[in-house]
């Protein structure tokens, strides 16, 4: 019995091996990251880009080919094509090499100091945290929006970046400044932005022109888009039997409330403040244009669309064809809108025409602001060779490529003022369309309110499912709000039971809120670092309500 246990044992162990030396970075003479991403076909010119990037800015390993076994044995490589095709911008004999031609020997070749893997399989976030706490999560992961990270950082799973990014030049200045809460937690860096978003209205040119409307303004109220919106839906809907023309597809809630000055948290994020007459408000309006203005489609509107015209429900369907004038994205839509024109332009047709405005406000304009970004994964056995990852995502290469691919925002500014960004060669149908959402990321763009006292998930949640329960009649506008706010203090309360750790730093927090609300009462200026809510800190700033630092800048 011991032979069979001990044969067994050696059996496994061979086995183990076999496995350990057939695993690419067993035969790679350099480490292997793995970017855990979407499986977007633009990853791979993005990994293309990163070897080059690495190549021409001295992130090398020389290899030296003195004879033809040398020769052999760097061909039996497993080398991704993105490498070779990297190595054909930088190094064409080498290239030439691996494709099996002669090249004078010795040579010596210049590789980059790691190459990069794409994981796609692993994308979705219970996957990530399991791997994560596991310890054989992807060396560098996305994440989307602020909420993602505060999720990843409470576990562990994030590097800090903070010192790399000043060292490597990605540190928040070198992005939008409204995008450094989705980034940075309690002054650490822990992301760098793979793209940035401002979603805004887009506008389909053709639908107002067909139906004889005038095209909203840039910037606009409620009260504009009300009575716009009334004016077109009745004349594009003229003499059909049931209606199939909206002014637009959709509304955010979000945005409309803080144009009322009113935001899911207090200034401090101690405290969700929905039970408040504003969110009603903005709910009766949603109602109002959804149910009697028929302004928006509702929920069994974009049924039926699906079911007669098979557009799959999808809004920018409905968009392309003109069953909505309007829809809310970000500049990335971009991708969807040109296989569109690509198709009518087969098909003889011009291609779609297009405009960008403001969501409508109620007094404040603003917009939201997010990303899909790139974390280092605090267990990378290659914790520093992914850092570079994220330095190259704020270099030129990269930029342009999300330039050139219309793919959201690129993550540093300074490209949106680039010639192919605002006047693509390929596309005239889009010029005047893509500097609104650099603008708006600038100007009117406010990151979300994530309180470090309940998850934004949860939230969101909450929020969600209290606003369903109004829009189906089962409950109150003042009710849905009273009921949000009620249930996500409730949140916040739980949480410091379950995690004692917090509560100094919220009873701080709260002795901070007093004094606030003592110092706006009495009309005194209240120090900007007080205010951890971004939108909070947003609007003081615009009302003069803080103190001016030295020197009266």
């Amino acid at each position: 019995m011991k032979r069979i246990f001990l044969g067994i044992l050696v059996l496994l162990a061979l086995a183990s091996v076999g496995t350990v030396l057939s695993l690419p970075e067993a035969r790679s003479p350099v480490p292997i990251l793995y970017w855990v991403t979407d499986p977007n076909p633009a990853r791979l010119e993005q990994i293309r880009l990163f070897h080059q990037w690495l190549i021409r800015n001295g992130h090398t390993q020389e290899v030296v080919l003195q004879t033809q076994e040398d020769v052999e044995a760097f061909r039996a490589r497993p080398w991704p094509e993105a490498l070779v095709q990297a190595l054909e911008d930088t190094q064409p004999e080498a290239a030439q090499l691996l494709k099996g031609q002669a090249a004078s020997l010795p040579m010596t070749v210049q590789l980059p100091v790691c190459l990069l893997r794409l994981d796609t399989a692993n994308r979705d976030v219970s996957k990530q945290i399991i791997q994560g706490v596991s310890g054989v999560a992807g060396d560098i992961m996305d994440i989307t929006w602020g909420a993602g990270m505060q999720q990843f950082h409470a576990i562990g799973l994030l590097r800090d970046v903070t010192e790399p990014a000043k060292q490597l030049g990605f540190d928040p200045s070198k992005t939008y400044p409204a995008i450094e809460p989705e980034i940075t937690l309690d002054g650490r860096q822990y992301m760098f932005p793979c793209n940035v978003t401002a979603p805004q209205y887009w506008v389909n040119v053709e639908v107002f022109e067909r139906f004889s409307q005038p095209l909203p303004p840039k910037r606009w109220t409620f009260d504009e888009f009300e009575q716009r919106g009334r004016a077109f839906v009745e004349a594009a809907n003229q003499g059909l039997s049931h209606q199939q023309h909206f002014f637009a597809a959709s509304v955010d809630r979000r945005v409309m409330h803080r144009s009322l000055v009113l935001d899911v948290f207090n200034e401090t994020l101690t405290r969700c403040t929905l039970d408040d007459p504003r969110y009603a408000e903005v709910l009766e309006r949603i109602y109002r244009w959804t149910y009697e203005d028929h302004l928006l489609p509702s929920a069994a509107e974009l049924a039926s669309f699906a079911t007669e015209a098979g557009y799959g429900g999808a809004s920018a369907q409905l968009f392309a064809s003109g069953h909505v004038a309007m829809m809310i994205s970000g500049r990335y839509m971009l991708i969807q809108f040109r296989e569109f024109s690509r198709l009518r332009i087969e098909q003889g047709q011009p291609p779609l025409k297009l405009t960008v405005v403001e969501l409508p406000h109620g007094g404040f304009p603003n917009g939201v602001i997010g990303t899909r970004a790139a974390a280092v994964y605090a267990g990378s056995r290659h914790p520093e060779l992914a850092q570079l990852f994220l330095a190259y995502l704020a270099s030129e290469p990269y930029n342009m490529q999300i330039v050139h691919d219309a793919d959201a925002l690129p993550p540093n500014p300074i490209y949106t003022t680039h010639e192919d960004f605002v006047r693509p060669p390929q596309w005239p149908n889009e010029w005047g369309s893509h500097e609104p959402f650099a603008e708006a990321a600038q100007t009117i763009a406010i990151a979300s309110s994530n309180s470090p006292f309940v998850l934004s998930a949860t939230v969101t949640r909450i929020d969600q499912e209290e606003y369903d329960a109004f829009m189906n009649n089962i409950k109150s506008a003042s009710a849905a709000g009273r009921d949000a706010a009620a249930r996500i203090n409730a949140e916040i309360q739980r949480t410091l039971k379950e995690d004692p750790s917090l509560q100094q730093r919220y009873e701080e927090a709260l002795a901070l809120q007093e004094r606030i609300d003592a110092y706006r009462q009495a009309g005194r200026p209240i120090p900007l670092d007080w205010i951890q809510n971004p939108f909070h800190r947003r609007y003081y700033q615009a009302m003069g309500w803080v103190e001016q630092p030295a020197g009266g800048e």
